[in-house]
């Protein structure tokens, strides 16, 4: 992985965080509003504000991770507690890839470099590959 790519991309997640997160979680809700019954809705949220906050943020923060020490391994043991813990507030596989996806796709909307959207194509690849293993082992 090349070091300077991932970093400038690793800011760019961080500086369009807001931005990618209201966008990913509002499609997700959009295409699965079943998804709003296992958000644990405060008085203070709305559904988008809180699917944001508990998936996507937290997607775009182990990506960033993922960038800035090279080590896509790092998504493996968040992957494995998801395919113990989601299933019991009806989340599934399917709402899983499709929020990598998504992301994903709002990431190569910005404006990056050619080696920094190679970079999303393989770390977007690597976390489908990951949830379909892990969801097939149980």
């Amino acid at each position: 992985m090349d070091s300077a790519a991932a970093s400038r991309l690793a800011g760019q997640l961080s500086r369009q965080n807001r931005s990618l997160c209201e966008q990913v979680s509002a499609r997700l809700l959009a295409t699965y509003p079943e998804l709003t019954q296992s958000l644990r809705l405060e008085e203070n949220y709305t559904p988008i504000a809180r699917l944001s906050e508990v998936a996507v943020e937290r997607l775009n923060d182990l990506v960033r991770s993922v960038l800035l020490f090279d080590l896509p391994s790092l998504a493996d043991q968040e992957l494995r507690w998801a395919r113990g813990m989601l299933p019991r507030s009806g989340v599934t596989p399917d709402h899983q890839m499709s929020l990598v996806r998504w992301f994903f796709e709002e990431v190569r909307r910005l404006p990056i470099s050619s080696m920094e959207l190679a970079l999303t194509r393989d770390i977007e690849q690597y976390f489908l590959n990951q949830i379909r293993i892990v969801n097939q082992t149980s």
